[in-house]
């Protein structure tokens, strides 16, 4: 089990909305956060709960809370639609209704955490606040309304494409464009999605600047949240993906990145990324199932072919940038 859900839950309860800056101002598309939905009873062993089945997802839940149980389905599916502007894959017609699970209380999570992972429950236990996604399944338990929504919709994407994607991304990436899921906004039952307002991760940004925690692009490419976490530091675990929130709008931003990106997504949905690496297909899947080898064997290789092979020139623009971001001109 990835232990990013660990850094994103050391964040996330400080994630508000409302604030940001940007040089542009472009209107974000508002969604309605209250949709019918078709509500089956789905009891547990230990509890009574509800199944809430939309167009792309079906939420199993226990919460009581009315605004969170209110807002939950409309989030998820305005969620699933900015999902593809933000990895660039198009929507299509499906009969697959993605599972997510968000408990009332962290024991009933626990509880089925257990019965669904056994002897594999161990890391995921940890979790302290929020959930985890594991094998295209989202399992959360509440707390609090607005930091529980932050929390799906990064889940989610992980989620997404892991039923979207033939081959894995980088991590680099992926949780990259999972963190700019986080970010939203609520005014008069509409919700607007905003990446670049993330006030914890502009937070973590500028510390990492500041404080001369700047992870230079050489070794922030092959890294994962294991590898933040073993510093044994907190501020420099949370810098890890302040710094994956800055990369990934970066290179957005940029058009001669952003079509490498693109390219590399569309490879991945397509099962042609081994290409860039000049493997087989067999080969990329057998090292995907050596875990963490497979994201510091793949991350800068496929960097290099798809977004930039001057790896210290494009740590100058991205720190230009990322300090920009943060506030430090």
């Amino acid at each position: 089990m990835k232990t990013r859900t660990i850094l994103l839950l050391m964040t996330v309860l400080a994630t508000l909305t409302g604030c940001g800056s940007s040089k542009r101002t472009v209107k974000p598309t508002s969604y309605p956060i209250i949709i019918d939905t078709d509500d089956r009873p789905w009891d547990t062993p230990h509890s009574k709960g509800q199944l809430l089945v939309t167009d792309h997802y079906r939420i199993y839940t226990t919460i009581r809370s009315r605004p969170l149980r209110k807002y939950l389905p409309g989030f998820m599916e305005a969620a699933y639609k900015q999902y593809a502007d933000l990895t660039t894959l198009s929507d299509r017609p499906s009969t697959i209704h993605m599972p997510m699970y968000v408990m009332a209380t962290r024991p009933e999570w626990a509880t089925l955490t257990t019965a669904r992972m056994g002897d594999r429950a161990g890391t995921v236990l940890s979790i302290t606040a929020g959930g985890y996604c594991y094998d295209g399944v989202c399992v959360l338990w509440n707390i609090g309304p607005r930091a529980t929504l932050s929390v799906a919709a990064h889940e989610g994407l992980h989620q997404f494409l892991s039923y979207r994607l033939t081959q894995s991304l980088p991590m680099w990436l992926e949780e990259g464009v999972c963190v700019l899921a986080e970010g939203y906004q609520l005014h008069k039952g509409s919700l607007v999605f905003t990446p670049k307002n993330n006030p914890s991760r502009i937070t973590a940004l500028r510390n990492a600047i500041v404080n001369n925690n700047w992870i230079e692009t050489a070794r922030l490419l092959p890294m994962d949240a294991g590898d933040a976490v073993g510093t044994g530091r907190t501020e420099k675990a949370v810098g890890y993906y302040g710094q994956l929130w800055a990369l990934a709008l970066f290179i957005r931003s940029e058009p001669r990145y952003n079509k490498g990106m693109r390219q590399m997504i569309s490879d991945a949905q397509n099962g042609r990324m081994h290409l860039a690496l000049g493997l087989t297909s067999d080969a990329l899947a057998k090292l995907k199932r050596h875990g963490r080898a497979y994201n510091r064997t793949i991350s800068t290789p496929l960097f290099k072919h798809y977004i930039s092979g001057d790896l210290a020139r494009f740590d100058v623009e991205y720190l230009t940038f990322a300090r920009e971001l943060a506030g430090l001109k």
